[in-house]
């Protein structure tokens, strides 16, 4: 019986060992031809042959041995690695869907943003938790995931690749160095791409390693670019609005308010006289800027300074939100006397005003000389047409005045002005509505917008909410103040004085700016009676018998010219521009000016108009001054929210970089679970293509063909490239006609059948069913 086992072993080993002469068509060998043919290139003189017999645990039953009762087994199918793979990949699925649909909107509400109703009425949100909760979970789960995901996936190819080894069409389909390859996962080894470059991969390679790779390569780069198109983030979410004030609207201009008395001019006169370089101007906006500490200083130089009636950093957190702004640009020219209108004041529409002034020193000195200044200032408008227009549309007007100055009696004979000088000032006034700075414009206030930006939010929408009111309020009264001019002065002056646009409609802020200054009861038009009513009060009042001793060198403030303070110390004796004008008194038996109200006003235009850049500044100041009072005195009826909103924490992308990181992701779990059902598919004679499987191989193919050998160099052993790596069932151990019982080999044979018995290890014996057993007692 010994020598039949011996006999069994030496003609399966003899069929494999063959396989290169077989595909040669040889058609009859003998056990020593082949053991020479295999054996010869690898075993050294004077070593044994084959072994003789079979281990104890590989020989079949004694044929006096009832039939079946041997260790033997059926083949089964193992299902435990997909349900566990389809689990893995689920998770996979789940933190990826999870980051995937908080980087656009949260789960628990509509958006992230703030949501109003067709209405403009908000939507109370979630609190958000829902939300932080599954965040956490999916990030835990992406870092659990991002460490298994390698080892899962060769684990899952390992499985499959004991069906793809039994599962060939022949048994030469593979080589047992194609299989080792699969047994030793070099799909995770990186020599494998030196091999491949090589030109070696018809000799290495094949479907299921190529496959293999593939996927390796995937997993190496799912989480990667996960990790760079998700970025984490800390999000503003809404909580609910705050209505912080009404302020006003360009879409509100009503008609009661066209009934101007002048009170625009005065105003602004009285915001002329405070206006300086230094102090800060809260609602002094600058395109694309931060800077919330804005002055009148080089107002010319920022980009695109506008007005707008909330202050300067206003930022409406969740919320979109627009306000009003006005911009006023101001270009200063020094033109020639051809481009000066002609005969302005002879045309009752147009907006003129000149004023002329001669003193004589010293009428009781010999050295008698007199001195004298004209200034005039022209408008080429229409007293009835309002440049403004009642829309929240963009809206874009310009403005000329020309000035006429002849100043040649100045002390400093450098004075530009002392030939006389013309000057053209246009004004370029821009309007509309602009988003304030909220979390989704980076806090930066956004460009003006061409048309009404509330008809988006008027119908509702994510981060919008109803800002145009549907009532009004009352207008506001507006403050006016009665003048009264008076000119007792001895000095020879004259005086034209354009009245009639003191009561035009919804003004220019050019025109208000030269009826501040060139207008009724303007500085020019009132100084001189000021003056010498303060001059005469003084000396009624008899200031020497007080307690108080005056000198010559104690001077008293008596007026504040328009815009004085926008210029720096002139040096002049009278004209301070960083205080006021003022006169120095003289203690010679009756208290009286040592100044005149002609030199007074005279220096006062020497320094308004002997510098172009910063005459130009000095309109744009004014201009903003004026556009300032023109909207605060408009109808406070459009709403202005803010909602700063509580930090959550949350995932961002973008559409881009998800789309290809989902890619990458179904390319690899699509084949992963494929893989793991074609592994449970056919019932397999071993787990997994492990180390005890490769010594099984060994084993049945013995030392004669593969010798305990040193070996550095496998890829010259011809051996594995020769004989086959296919599991098959390769006959029966015994001839037993009622349950025969096959016997797993490598190479030709029958694919592996599903309900045959096999030879197995003792452990996984399997006892004979009842069918089985009533089989063998009919005796077949």
């Amino acid at each position: 019986m010994e020598g039949r086992n011996s006999q069994i072993a030496l003609q399966a080993l003899s069929r494999r060992s063959s396989v290169s002469e077989m595909s040669r068509g040889t058609t009859s060998f003998n056990d020593e031809d082949a053991t020479r043919t295999h054996a010869t290139h690898n075993v050294p003189s004077g070593s044994g042959g084959l072994h003789d017999e079979l281990p104890a645990y590989s020989r079949a039953a004694p044929p006096d041995q009832f039939a079946g009762r041997g260790n033997s087994a059926v083949l089964h199918r193992s299902g435990e690695l997909p349900f566990f793979t389809i689990v893995f990949a689920a998770l996979v699925i789940y933190s990826w869907v999870v980051l995937v649909i908080l980087s656009f909107r949260p789960i628990s509400a509509h958006s992230w943003e703030p949501f109003t109703d067709e209405y403009g009425r908000y939507e109370k949100n979630s609190n958000y938790k829902l939300d932080d909760h599954l965040y956490r979970s999916a990030r835990i789960i992406q870092s659990i995931a991002s460490v298994l995901i390698l080892p899962w996936t060769s684990a899952v190819c390992a499985y499959a690749a004991v069906i793809f080894v039994q599962n060939q069409k022949d048994g030469l389909s593979l080589t047992m160095r194609q299989v080792m390859n699969l047994a030793d996962r070099r799909w995770m080894d990186g020599t494998l791409i030196a091999e491949i470059f090589s030109g070696s991969w018809k000799k290495n390679g094949s479907t299921f390693l190529a496959l293999a790779v593939f996927l390796h390569f995937l997993a190496l780069l799912i989480y990667p670019i996960q990790s760079i198109v998700i970025n984490p983030t800390t999000r503003h979410v809404p909580t609910y609005p705050v209505l912080m004030g009404q302020i006003s609207d360009l879409s509100r201009m009503r008609a009661e308010q066209d009934e101007d008395s002048g009170s625009d001019v005065v105003q602004a006169r009285s915001a002329f006289s405070k206006a300086d370089k230094h102090t800060w101007q809260p609602q002094l906006w600058e395109k694309g800027g931060h800077q919330q500490f804005s002055t009148f200083k080089n107002l010319s130089e920022m980009n695109d300074p506008f007005y707008s009636p909330l202050p300067n950093g206003f930022n409406g957190g969740v919320l979109r939100q627009y306000a009003p702004r006005i911009n006023s640009n101001a270009t200063v020219q020094i033109i020639e006397r051809d481009e000066y209108p002609l005969d302005c004041g002879s045309d009752d529409d147009n907006l003129f005003a000149s004023y002329s002034s001669v003193y004589t020193r010293y009428p009781n000195n010999a050295h008698l000389y007199s001195r004298s200044f004209e200034i005039s200032a022209c408008m080429v408008v229409s007293s009835t047409v309002s440049p403004w227009t009642e829309t929240r549309n963009r809206q874009n007007f310009t403005e000329t005045l020309y000035i006429n100055v002849t100043n040649p009696d100045i002390d400093y004979s450098t004075s530009p002005l002392a030939n006389g000088t013309l000057f053209r000032i246009s004004l370029n006034t821009t309007a509309g509505y602009f988003e304030l700075p909220s979390y989704m414009n980076n806090q930066t206030a956004g460009p003006l917008l061409d048309t009404d930006p509330t008809g988006d939010c008027d119908e509702g929408g994510y981060g919008c909410i109803q800002q145009a009111a549907r009532y009004y309020y009352n207008p506001s009264r507006l403050m006016k103040r009665q003048d009264s001019s008076r000119d007792n002065s001895t000095i020879d002056t004259e005086q034209t004085v354009p009245w009639a646009h003191m009561l035009t409609s919804r003004k220019g802020p050019l025109m208000t700016t030269a009826l501040a200054i060139f207008g009724p009861g303007s500085f020019l038009n009132t100084f001189y009676a000021e003056f010498n009513k303060t001059k005469s009060d003084m000396i009624d009042a008899n200031l020497s018998s007080g307690s108080q001793t005056l000198s010559s060198s104690n001077s008293l403030c008596i007026e504040v010219a328009p815009l004085m303070n926008m210029y720096s110390r002139s040096g002049y004796s009278y004209v301070n521009p960083d205080s006021c004008i003022s006169s120095y008194l003289s203690e010679l038996g009756e208290y009286y000016y040592s100044a005149n109200p002609h030199d007074l006003v005279a220096r006062w235009i020497d320094s308004m108009f002997n510098d172009e850049s910063t005459l130009e500044n000095t309109i744009n100041a004014a201009a903003f001054l004026v556009n300032k009072r023109f909207v605060e005195a408009l109808y406070p009826t459009f709403d202005i929210y803010q909602d700063l909103g509580m930090e959550v924490k949350s995932p961002e992308s973008t559409v881009a970089g998800i789309v290809v990181a989902t890619i990458f992701l179904g390319l690899w779990i699509i084949p992963l679970i494929a893989l793991a059902f074609y592994g449970s598919v056919s019932p397999r004679w071993t787990s997994r293509l492990d180390s005890f499987a490769m010594l099984r191989f060994g084993a049945f193919y013995g030392s004669g063909i593969f010798p305990m050998l040193v070996s550095r160099r496998t890829k010259d052993i011809k051996e594995l490239d020769e004989v086959s790596g296919v599991v098959r069932d390769v006959g029966t151990v015994t001839d037993d006609p009622i349950i025969p019982i096959g016997r797993i080999g490598l190479g030709e044979g029958k694919p592996l059948q599903r309900s045959r018995r096999y030879e197995c290890y003792k452990g996984d014996s399997e006892v004979l069913t009842p069918s089985e057993a009533s089989k063998i007692r009919r005796g077949g």
